[in-house]
């Protein structure tokens, strides 16, 4: 299962392994197919699930218990890598199970140290350990290359595992993984032991120390792993001096390398405690159970995966182990569950959400109140017309040969702060009254108007027209146009009370809204309510039309 070394690109590489899978498959090659499919592994493959499944299927047409014990072994790393830890668990089993029957201990001993490396992902400490101790005895005397490579990553977990068991010296088993990679030429692996010694000062209660390791580690790695393990350290060894703001900062990093994956180890478990804790001190009620949630959530992943786990385990290990193993992880789950501190989320989200609509309503209802008043206080239009004008057919084709988008919204927005525009005062006059004759006309309810089709029609650019605009309304033109088309609909509200029953699409499109979600949010930017709201509240309102009448009246006298 190693790689070649060769001076061809990816691409030349991809051509070659097409060409053996095609030939190979021609001429019913099944070694040569099977070395196709294990390169095309190999390279990374888009489709990797694919060509493994098809070398289990050539290695079990050859018939060779150790091809086939390999290719399960591709396919419980393809598990693992995906973070599929009861399919990789299976497959690797399944990989043991051929292997065995060979006498290629190293082949051997490696299954076993997958197995146990996806049994501790599992929490299932104990089976990692029975397996790891006698493999590494195995895989340290066949002394190769890669029996030392798989050597390291065995003695890593060992150190990991025993973490929790406490069962060896684990700074023995650290110095003797550091004093192996020396003598192996593994320089790489070297923040790896690092980083385990830190994580050992932390359970010997010694932060600083475990903390001052594990930084030091993550500036030597040169992979491009996350190392959420050491960021899990990290923020428990901060927690632990009181330091929970800079624990913060490694406790999100796990967190969103959930949130990316939608799947994280059961070890991780203890980080999501923490957050919900620190919420908790911060007084962050909202995000306090947004994690007491999430905890549910995984915790509910948790036991799904656990019971794919032990059906898988029940096809190859003995009933005892099962039970012993399904007990540990159920305990574990159990213990972990916060039953009372969600019953108390709740009900402090609850009371949240309850203060929230009521602020919120009380809110809304001082904005009608306001827009209420400024809305009886309109000056009635005498020439107010509820139908639409006629456009204009002369500048509708104006208009379409220029091909313009019929909402205002994709105008430029230019809004200058100028005390002298430098245009020439005859040009200003002449737009200024072509503009007071756009409005009389009421030409900005026409759906198509923009900034290009109104220059065209005061007689000046589209520059002059904007910088006229900012200057004598003081609005860009988008807010202009809209401003104008806003009011007339308040204005033909106010002035008939058929209008108000109109359903909110017909108003935006009488207005000139290129639709009604463009009018809502416009209407709701400049007033503060919804249209929709705001037309319910006048409807609804027995005491409108007498307030109209009152307002008119004294408008009238003054």
């Amino acid at each position: 299962m190693g790689k070649a070394k060769d001076s061809l690109s990816d691409e030349e590489k991809w051509k070659k392994i097409s060409l053996q899978i095609k030939n190979s498959k021609k001429n019913k090659e099944f070694k040569k197919l099977y070395d196709a499919y294990e390169n095309a592994a190999l390279m990374g493959a888009k489709n990797q699930k694919n060509y493994l499944d098809s070398l289990l299927i050539t290695a079990k047409q050859l018939k060779d218990d150790k091809l086939i014990g390999e290719a399960y072994m591709w396919l419980g790393m393809n598990g693992e890598s995906i973070e599929n830890y009861p399919e990789a668990l299976d497959n690797y089993i399944n990989a043991y199970g051929m292997l065995s029957k060979t006498n290629n201990q190293l082949a051997i001993n490696k299954s076993i140290t997958f197995l146990a490396r996806v049994k501790l992902y599992m929490g299932d400490y104990d089976g990692a350990y029975n397996l790891l101790k006698p493999a590494l005895k195995n895989l340290k005397s066949i002394n190769t290359e890669e029996s030392h490579l798989y050597f390291t990553y065995g003695q890593l977990a060992l150190i990991e595992t025993n973490w929790y068991l406490k069962r060896d010296d684990n700074s023995a088993l650290v110095k003797e993984g550091m004093d192996f990679i020396k003598n192996t030429n593994q320089s790489g692996y070297y923040p790896y032991f690092l980083a385990a010694e830190g994580v050992d000062q932390y359970y010997n209660k010694n932060y600083s120390e475990a903390i001052k390791k594990i930084t030091a580690a993550e500036k030597l790695y040169t992979d491009q792993f996350q190392h959420l393990t050491d960021k899990l350290y990290l923020a428990l060894s901060y927690w632990e001096q009181g330091n929970t703001k800079q624990a913060y900062t490694f406790l999100q990093q796990i967190d969103d390398a959930y949130d990316k994956t939608g799947k994280i180890d059961p070890k991780f478990r203890s980080a999501f405690e923490m957050l919900i804790k620190y919420y908790e001190k911060t007084g962050d009620k909202d995000k306090e159970l947004e994690y007491v949630k999430k905890l549910l959530s995984i915790d509910a992943k948790y036991e799904k995966d656990y019971k794919l786990l032990f059906s898988t385990m029940h096809k190859e290990f003995d009933n005892k182990k099962l039970i012993e193993t399904k007990t540990i992880l159920e305990n574990r789950i159990k213990k972990g569950k916060i039953i009372y501190k969600i019953s108390i989320a709740i009900g402090i989200g609850l009371i949240i959400f309850l203060i929230s609509i009521i602020y919120k309503g009380i809110q809304k209802r001082n904005k009608y109140q306001k827009l209420y008043k400024e809305f009886i206080s309109i000056k009635s239009s005498e020439d107010l017309d509820e139908e639409l004008p006629d456009e204009d057919p002369v500048a509708a084709e104006v208009i379409d040969a220029y091909d313009m988008d019929s909402d205002a919204d994709n105008e430029p927005d230019i809004l200058d702060d100028i005390d002298d525009i430098d245009i020439n005062p005859k040009l200003v006059d002449n737009v200024l009254k072509e503009l007071d004759l756009f409005e009389k006309n009421k030409d900005f309810l026409k759906k198509k108007v923009n900034l290009e089709s109104l220059s065209l029609q005061c007689g000046t650019n589209t520059a002059y027209l904007s910088k006229i605009i900012n200057h004598y309304k003081k609005q860009n033109f988008k807010t202009y146009l809209n401003d104008l088309r806003l009011n007339y609909v308040m204005n033909l509200w106010r002035g008939s009370k058929k209008s108000r029953r109109y359903s909110i699409q017909d108003i935006a499109s009488k207005a000139g809204f290129s639709n009604s979600q463009s009018f809502s949010k416009k209407f709701q930017e400049k007033f503060g309510v919804s249209p929709s709201f705001f037309l319910k509240k006048l409807n609804s309102n027995k005491e409108l039309e007498s307030d109209i009448i009152a307002t008119d009246n004294e408008l009238k006298n003054d």
